[in-house]
């Protein structure tokens, strides 16, 4: 309480040093009775004997609190009347709390409103996400029922969607002609339609030596002569099919 009272009577001297008349303001009225309050406490603690009770506690906190308002209701008004007295008082009361910033309530009580408003918005952008993720993942999960009937839909929907394209992987296998049919078939067509030509792409066969022989140099051809003939053989013949099958998907 001492330490508080003679706060407030170093502010009231600077006060005076720095405000024409101050003695004339309603402030400083103010400041001499919070003075006048805070010296009748001390006297009144000084006389009693013992502790002092709960009640007598309580009326000493809203006293203390009282003229804490007080003086930043003050404070808060000479901040916009007098921004230059402000900031005066301002360091002189940093000096006594050996502090280098004094975050006003108001100010705080702002920033966080717009910390809150910021995690409103990610929450709504994460929440925007999510559901054009959920829309996505339903779309595929219904493509893959409508081209695989077969399997009906269960409580498990990812499971129910990994089996169908188990299925599709498996009619795919079934499609493609086997090695020994392929090594036997050489008067198949030297030039290999679409659906082959796809099938090799995909890894899931070969091609035949003679479509081999035409593939190499329609790549070459459709790359730009990037590759020579026996890069293209190294690479492969899906590279070799995906480079035809590329080039006229672009065309």
């Amino acid at each position: 309480m001492k330490e508080l009272r003679m706060l407030l009577i170093d502010c009231r001297i600077e006060l005076r040093k720095l405000v024409r008349d101050f003695h004339k303001t309603g402030l400083n009225e103010r400041l001499d009775v919070a003075l006048q309050s805070l010296a009748a406490t001390a006297d009144t603690d000084a006389d009693g004997k013992g502790p002092p009770s709960a009640a007598r506690v309580r009326q000493i906190r809203e006293t203390s609190n009282q003229v804490a308002l007080a003086w930043q209701m003050a404070a808060r008004d000479l901040k916009f009347s007098n921004p230059p007295l402000y900031d005066a008082m301002s360091k002189k009361v940093m000096a006594r709390l050996e502090t280098k910033t004094l975050v006003d309530q108001v100010d705080e009580l702002r920033q966080a409103e717009d910390n809150v408003a910021e995690l409103h918005r990610q929450q709504a952008a994460a929440e925007q996400a999510r559901l054009a993720l959920e829309a996505e993942r339903d779309t595929l999960l219904g493509a893959l029922a409508t081209a695989v009937p077969q399997l009906g839909d269960g409580g498990d929907r990812l499971g129910v969607a990994l089996a169908r394209i188990d299925w599709l992987k498996a009619q795919a296998v079934k499609a493609v002609p086997s090695r020994a049919v392929e090594t036997t078939n050489e008067e198949e067509s030297r030039i290999p339609n679409d659906e082959v030509m796809a099938v090799v792409a995909a890894g899931a066969r070969k091609f035949t030596k003679a479509q081999r022989e035409w593939c190499v140099g329609e790549a070459m051809v459709l790359s730009g002569f990037q590759y020579t003939p026996m890069e293209l053989i190294e690479q492969g013949d899906a590279r070799i099919a995906g480079i035809i099958t590329g080039a006229k998907r672009s065309h």
